[in-house]
């Protein structure tokens, strides 16, 4: 049985539900990531398809909005410029675009949509990721380069919808996407908070939380 691939604990259980490309789940007593095993995570070339499926683009309104209330909560309460990363921008960085509409000086990276890795050989006065943990297999190593990536006295903003519990898992919707592989919580964002030394200033109850790293 695999160690949750956040916090590396052995304490799971095993979820009676099947993923969509015929994995199972297991849940981590530790920090309560849900995770997929690896017989149920998609082939890089599989995952990147999917991706191009997505409608992520200025055309769709309600997306736009959707990441304009997502800098409104997230971002602007607490920084008005500087340099920003958008870290896992998709074939269509609308995120990024928005925020240099409001003085911010974006980079970006995606390891499909724009891998060039110079990008993470800087720091940043605000790294947002939208949509992007719930993607991202290897979530340990994944903590550790947002960690690297914001300055001290820094910032942290991302989305991923959260988990309602190991009970109602099997009938949530949002597991049925094949590409999500690793389902946080609250609590899950709080260990990682904790685990990494995040002042956690934003956790609301469906899937957003804005992080600051300590000076």
């Amino acid at each position: 049985m695999e160690r949750c691939p956040l916090c590396r604990a052995d304490n799971r259980d095993t979820l009676h539900a099947s993923s969509p490309s015929g994995g199972g789940y297991l849940h981590c007593n530790t920090c309560d990531l849900i995770y997929v095993t690896f017989d149920g995570i998609l082939s890089p070339a599989e995952e990147q398809s999917r991706y191009l499926t997505h409608d992520n683009t200025h055309e769709n309104a309600g997306y736009v909005d959707m990441l304009t209330r997502f800098i409104e909560r997230t971002v602007t309460p607490h920084i008005s410029t500087g340099k920003a990363l958008e870290f896992g921008c998709g074939p269509g960085p609308v995120l990024a675009d928005l925020l240099e509409a409001r003085g911010f000086s974006v980079s970006l990276y995606d390891p499909y949509f724009a891998p060039d890795p110079g990008p993470l050989d800087c720091t940043y006065d605000i790294v947002t990721s939208t949509e992007v943990l719930e993607h991202v297999t290897d979530a340990r190593s994944l903590w550790d380069r947002l960690r690297q990536l914001v300055k001290p006295g820094g910032y942290l903003a991302i989305t991923t919808r959260f988990h309602p519990g190991p009970d109602a898992f099997a009938e949530w919707w949002y597991r049925r996407d094949p590409t999500h592989i690793r389902f946080y919580s609250r609590n899950t964002i709080r260990w990682a908070a904790a685990e990494y030394d995040w002042d956690l200033l934003l956790l609301d109850d469906r899937d957003t939380a804005t992080l600051r790293r300590p000076r």
